[in-house]
């Protein structure tokens, strides 16, 4: 009896030795930077607002606000597409819906306003429905930081087979231009970057999905398998990131 019970014993055992431990990802931790994330957003869009106070996020399908730093978030729209941008018109915010068009200058825009809020995204109202025009527009993922620093989000590209017209998006930079010169802002993760913003603290928040790029090729490897949407945000005044 005594050897039934230890086999039986050792056969529980080992089921428990088999089963597949769940994926947690390392904890974040960066001098630098801080990481929150909005769970099942599987990818961070446009950003409006600042993490003291109220902090609005657009992910894959919805607009999601936070007002405790991220601890929890409410769904506040759901959009079935992402934003590609908050048009703040004093006391006003758009969302703005299009990133196919570009200026003259070749830059992409954030383009077309279904949709404004006049209380930090709390409540949404459709233009129409007040006599409000939908054409708005601003540069894509550009800060500018005063009249000699600007910021973009970078989107590198790799031919499929030397064919030009189709390519592999490669893992996005943050471009710094100063002066008349350029260069890349180091940051310490490998998530695709989506969207840029600064707040008034001059904090820079990057938006990103969780699909992670080897650091050699820039091509995506793998994802996080809880697929948050993610946001990074700069400790420190951005300049002080970039000096």
């Amino acid at each position: 009896m005594k050897l039934l019970k230890t086999i039986a014993m050792m056969m529980v055992l080992s089921s428990c030795a088999k089963k597949e431990m769940p994926d947690v990802p390392p904890t974040f931790n960066d001098p630098n930077w801080t990481r929150i994330e909005i769970a099942d957003g599987k990818e961070a869009h446009a950003i409006y607002g600042n993490i003291d106070d109220t902090l609005m996020v657009s992910t894959l399908t919805e607009i999601y606000q936070t007002t405790n730093k991220g601890k929890t978030w409410q769904r506040t729209k759901v959009n079935h597409q992402p934003i590609y941008g908050f048009l703040s018109v004093k006391d006003t915010v758009f969302a703005l819906q299009a990133n196919s068009l570009k200026n003259k200058d070749n830059q992409l825009l954030a383009t077309f306003s279904q949709f404004f809020t006049l209380d930090k995204g709390f409540t949404w109202k459709r233009c129409t429905q007040y006599n409000v025009s939908e054409e708005r527009s601003q540069e894509f993922a550009t800060i500018a930081l005063d009249n000699q620093v600007k910021i973009k989000l970078k989107e590198n590209l790799e031919p499929i087979n030397g064919n030009p017209d189709h390519n592999y998006i490669l893992k996005r930079d943050i471009e710094i231009f100063e002066h008349g010169f350029s260069k890349i802002l180091p940051v310490p993760f490998d998530n695709q970057i989506t969207n840029l913003h600064v707040d008034e603290m001059g904090r820079l928040y990057v938006s990103a999905t969780q699909s992670i790029h080897d650091k050699k090729t820039g091509k995506s490897v793998s994802s996080e398998k809880n697929q948050p949407a993610i946001i990074y945000i700069s400790k420190k005044n951005v300049k002080e990131l970039i000096n």
